[in-house]
C-alpha cells in the first residue's frame, strides 16, 4: 500500500511546522531532503497502525473456532473409555431428541442419543453437532435437561449421585450431554459416592475433549 499526500495537506502542515523554523533567523531551516523523509515517517507510522489492526481480528476468530470432528469418532472415543461398562446403547431418532431435550431437527447438523435399555438406569450420551447460530440454544435446551432430572423427585436414590455428576460439554458448534459412569462401591457416603460418579463421567469429558484438540 503507497500514501500519498498533496502539498498543502494537513500531513504536510505538521511536518513543516515542526522541522521549519522562521525563516527572518535562519535558524530551524531543514533542507528538503529531510522534510521529505520526515513525510515518509510519518506515512510509515501510518501504515503500520493501519496494518496491525487485522491479524489480532483473525487470531481471535480462529480461537473461537472448534476443530471439526466426526461425531461418530467421539461416541467410539467416549464408548471405548468404559468399554463393557458403557450401559447407554439404545439409540434414539429425531423424534425422540425432539420430545425429550426439544431439540428440533432444524436447530442441527447431525446427532447421537442413546439411553440405557433398562428404565432403572439413567446412563445417558447425547451429542449434537448444531447448526450454525444454533449451538447457544442446543445447549439451554441440554441444561434445561440437566436441571429437570435434578428436580425430578421421582429418581431412584442409586441414580441421583450419577444424576449430580451429569455435565453439559461444549466445543463450538458441537454440544453434548453426558451422563455416564460405573462406580464399584455404592455403600460409601453420601459426598463419596457423588466424587467417584464425577470422576467417571469425568473419563468420558476427557475424551470428548481430547478429540477437538
Amino acid at each position: 500500500m503507497v500514501l500519498l499526500y498533496k502539498e498543502g495537506s494537513e500531513e504536510i502542515r505538521m511536518v513543516k511546522s515542526f522541522f521549519v523554523g522562521r525563516s527572518s533567523t535562519g535558524k530551524g531551516f531543514v533542507k528538503k531532503g529531510l522534510l521529505i523523509f520526515a513525510v515518509a515517517v510519518v506515512a510509515t507510522g501510518m501504515l503500520t497502525a493501519c496494518g496491525s489492526k487485522n491479524p489480532s481480528n483473525e487470531s481471535t476468530q480462529e480461537s473461537t473456532q472448534a476443530k471439526e470432528v466426526a461425531l461418530s469418532d467421539v461416541h467410539e472415543a467416549v464408548k471405548a473409555v468404559y468399554g463393557d461398562m458403557y450401559v447407554p446403547e439404545m439409540q434414539q431418532d429425531a423424534e425422540y431428541i425432539s420430545n425429550i431435550y426439544g431439540i428440533s431437527e432444524d436447530m442441527y447438523e447431525e446427532a447421537i442419543a442413546e439411553i440405557s435399555m433398562m428404565s432403572v438406569h439413567v446412563d445417558t450420551f447425547v451429542a449434537i453437532k448444531a447448526k450454525e447460530g444454533q449451538a447457544d440454544a442446543v445447549e439451554q435446551k441440554l441444561t434445561e435437561y440437566r436441571e429437570y432430572l435434578l428436580n425430578d423427585t421421582l429418581q431412584y436414590p442409586m441414580n441421583i449421585p450419577k444424576i449430580q455428576a451429569s455435565q453439559v460439554v461444549r466445543e463450538g458448534d458441537y454440544v453434548f450431554f453426558v451422563q455416564l459412569g460405573h462406580v464399584e462401591n455404592d455403600m460409601l457416603d453420601e459426598d463419596e459416592l457423588l466424587k467417584k460418579y464425577q470422576e467417571s463421567n469425568q473419563l468420558a469429558v476427557d475424551a470428548i475433549q481430547e478429540q477437538f484438540k
